[in-house]
């Protein structure tokens, strides 16, 4: 059966409710104040295959790192997890670089990305450089690329996630870019007031949208609501 479509969330409204952490093979390493890892970036240099990782809820300033271990679970703990630039950047790329092997999986869950910048204009909350990846009630917000990258045969899924005023206002940066990846799937997620680019391109082989919404908005500029330069299989429901 489809998963029952969520409403648009209100930007005024609490904090979303926030999704359990899922199990992982490895060690839990513990992140936040008083934790044996203080900010993110630590944990992600300590990380080791199917480990996951407990982010304390709460605003993580000027942290970005690159997580390179396999088959990691990043999760807020109880919360969501808010990361903002604050003039940072990993590698030059945004504010978490995911780059394991190609085979492995990273799993996101109750995390939000804010302010990324780079010289290059195309600062990612995300910048998806390898592996399969997977994102649960995740925010974007206010980022020259809200997700940008991916390539190969992977597939990237979203889920119960926002992307909003993301693009640096110049047409090549977007909501969300998902280059040629075998698939991506988006469910329930909500993508408004991209900055002049658009709120979803995808260059994937098989794209599949189901019960999301996608909206300008009163203030908002985007060129296109969604885009599929590549054409391939495109489903949405």
């Amino acid at each position: 059966p489809a998963p029952t479509p969520a409403p648009p969330p209100n930007p005024s409204s609490p904090t979303p409710s926030t999704d359990a952490c899922p199990a992982a093979t490895g060690r839990t390493l513990l992140v936040g104040p008083g934790k044996t890892y203080t900010v993110p970036s630590a944990a992600a240099a300590a990380a080791q295959a199917g480990d996951r990782v407990l982010i304390t809820p709460g605003d993580y300033r000027g942290d970005v790192t690159t997580w390179r271990a396999a088959n990691l679970v990043i999760c807020g703990d109880g919360g969501r997890a808010r990361l903002f630039s604050d003039g940072k950047d990993a590698q030059g790329k945004g504010i978490w670089v995911i780059a394991p092997n190609n085979a492995a999986t990273t799993t996101i869950v109750n995390v939000e990305f804010h302010d990324a910048k780079v010289p290059d204009k195309n600062g990612a909350g995300i910048r998806h450089e390898s592996g399969h990846l997977v994102l649960r009630n995740t925010g974007f917000y206010d980022n020259e690329d809200g997700i940008l990258g991916g390539g190969g045969p992977v597939t990237v899924t979203i889920e119960r996630s926002e992307f909003a005023r993301n693009g640096f206002g110049d047409g090549f940066s977007h909501n969300i870019y998902i280059g040629p990846v075998d698939r991506l799937n988006v469910v329930a997620s909500y993508f408004h007031e991209a900055r002049i680019g658009h709120n979803l391109k995808s260059r994937a082989k098989e794209t599949h949208i189901e019960n999301s919404y996608f909206m300008d908005g009163p203030t908002g500029t985007a060129s296109y609501l969604v885009d599929f330069p590549n054409g391939g299989v495109v489903y949405m429901r």
